[in-house]
C-alpha cells in the first residue's frame, strides 16, 4: 500500500553521523592523500569561507552541539558554479550553494557529461566510491544539478562524489526532484537571480550502504532565495519514490534498502506536486542544525513564504 507522507514527521530527527571507522580523537581518520592528490588543494579545502560568491548573504552555519568536530573534519569545495560544506564522516555534502542568474540559465546548454568521479583535493577514504553505489538502487544524486553549469569545465565538476548524495532514483531524483530542480531555473530566469541551498537530511535509523558506508538520506531540502527581495521558499521531500502525474510504474526497488522499495512510496492522498512539500524555512534549520542567510536579520528571514503561488508553483 502507498503510504500518505505528512511533511512534520522528520521534526526533531536525529542527525548522528555514523560513527564508523573512527580515530582515537573521535573524529574519522580521513588517511593521507594519494599521490595523485594535490596537498595544498588539501590544505585549501579546509578553509571556510573561500567561496562567498555563490553565497553573498552568508554560509549555512551549523548550530548543533558537536559543530566544532563537524568543521574540523569538513572539506570546504570552490567549484566554478558551486560551493560544498563535504562532510566526511557521512560523505555527504552538507550544503551545497549556488546562485543562480536568469540570462545566464536561459541562454546556456551544455551537453551533460555523466562523469561521475571522485574528488581529486579530497582524500579517498574521506569520500564515497563509485562501488559503493552499485546494484544498491540509489542514484548518485546531485546536489547542484548537471542542468544548471554554465560551460564544459563547470559540468565536469559537478559530477565530483562530493556533490552526490544516495537518492532513490525512479520516481524522485528522476522525477519531482528533478521538476524542483527545473523550476528553480525558472525562478531565476522571472526574478533574474536566485541563491539555491541544496542538502541531505539524516533521519533516526538512516542507513548506509557500500564499504564506504555511505550515509543514506531520509530525506532532501532545497531552499530558494531571492536576494532582491529577501523572499524565499524551501521544501524538504523524503527519500522515496513519489507519485506524480509522470508516475507510469513504481521500481521493485532493492530489499536491504526499504525506502526503495514501492511500499514506502508517497502519493499525497493524490498524485503528488511539488508545493506539497513546501515546508518554513525554520523546518528546515531545525532538521539539519544549520542556520541559513546569516547576513540576513530575521525581520527579512520572515518573509520565507509557505504560499506557492507566490512563486508561481503551478498545481
Amino acid at each position: 500500500m502507498i503510504r500518505k507522507y505528512i511533511i512534520f514527521s522528520f521534526i526533531g530527527l536525529a542527525l548522528t553521523a555514523p560513527l564508523q571507522a573512527q580515530s582515537k580523537d573521535g573524529l574519522f581518520n580521513l588517511g593521507r592523500p594519494s599521490s595523485k592528490t594535490n596537498e595544498s588543494s588539501t590544505k585549501d579545502a579546509k578553509k571556510p569561507n573561500l567561496c562567498t560568491q555563490h553565497y553573498p548573504l552568508g554560509a549555512p552555519l551549523i548550530v548543533s552541539a558537536e559543530k566544532e568536530k563537524i568543521a574540523r573534519r569538513s572539506f570546504y569545495l570552490c567549484e566554478q558554479n558551486y560551493a560544498v560544506q563535504f562532510d566526511p564522516a557521512t560523505k555527504n555534502p552538507i550544503w551545497v550553494a549556488e546562485r543562480l542568474v536568469g540570462s545566464e540559465q536561459a541562454n546556456t546548454f551544455v551537453e551533460r557529461a555523466d562523469n561521475f568521479q571522485s574528488h581529486p583535493v579530497v582524500p579517498k577514504p574521506a569520500q564515497a566510491s563509485l562501488n559503493d553505489y552499485r546494484g544498491s538502487k540509489f542514484d548518485r544524486g546531485h546536489m547542484a544539478p548537471a542542468a544548471d553549469m554554465l560551460d564544459d569545465y563547470s559540468m565536469n565538476q559537478s559530477f565530483f562524489l562530493t556533490n552526490m548524495v544516495p537518492q532513490v532514483g525512479p520516481n524522485m531524483n528522476r522525477g519531482i526532484w528533478a521538476d524542483l530542480e527545473a523550476m528553480a531555473r525558472k525562478w531565476s530566469e522571472a526574478r533574474g537571480e536566485v541563491l539555491v541551498l541544496s542538502g541531505p537530511i539524516f533521519g533516526q535509523g538512516f542507513k548506509t550502504m557500500g564499504k564506504s558506508n555511505v550515509a543514506v538520506p531520509t530525506h532532501l531540502y532545497k531552499i530558494v532565495l531571492d536576494p532582491k527581495t529577501s523572499e524565499s521558499i524551501a521544501f524538504v521531500m523524503p527519500n522515496v519514490q513519489i507519485v506524480t502525474r509522470k508516475t507510469r510504474s513504481l521500481d521493485q526497488g532493492n530489499p536491504e534498502f526499504p525506502q526503495t522499495m514501492p511500499q514506502s512510496a508517497v502519493n499525497c492522498g493524490r498524485a503528488c506536486i511539488i508545493d506539497d512539500f513546501i515546508v518554513p524555512l525554520s523546518t528546515v534549520e531545525q532538521a539539519t542544525g544549520l542556520q541559513f542567510f546569516s547576513q540576513l536579520d530575521a525581520q527579512q528571514k520572515q518573509k520565507a513564504s509557505q504560499k506557492g503561488r507566490m512563486w508561481s508553483v503551478r498545481r
